[in-house]
């Protein structure tokens, strides 16, 4: 089995969601605050539950469910519906896996130097800086 296909840690729960900020809450009203704060035996059963779903690949409809909120755009006329931004708010449990997840294949791709050198966005101590330097 493939590193990347390994049951979820305690320190990877852990880490993802002490790198949560208070964000508004999704549909299911849970905020970052109740998962910073959950007792332990609260603690292994959301991992549990995280590593279930990783492996079943059955995700919760809940999960896949937002709500959605037209945020207007600066100085654009606000009667005009396509000077709206559209931001969904998602369950904290849902962030908190994604999050999860992306460290783990961030983690393999790095490590198997399977992103071109090249590529600075959304990576780690690079950013288009690096390509202005190499110009």
């Amino acid at each position: 089995m493939e590193t990347y296909n390994n049951p979820f840690s305690l320190d990877q729960l852990r880490d993802a969601i002490s790198k949560s900020h208070d964000s508004a809450v999704g549909p299911d009203d849970i905020h970052y605050q109740m998962l910073k704060h959950h007792p332990p035996n609260a603690v292994n059963t959301l991992l549990e539950t995280l590593s279930n779903i990783w492996f079943a690949g059955n995700f919760s409809l809940r999960w896949r469910t937002s709500t959605v909120i037209p945020v207007p755009k600066p100085a654009k006329d606000a009667s005009d519906r396509n000077n709206y931004r559209p931001i969904a708010l998602i369950s904290c449990f849902c962030k908190v896996m994604e999050r999860m997840i992306n460290n783990r294949l961030v983690w393999f791709l790095e490590k198997n130097k399977l992103i071109t050198p090249l590529q600075c966005g959304f990576r780690k101590q690079r950013t288009t800086t690096n390509h202005l330097v190499r110009l």
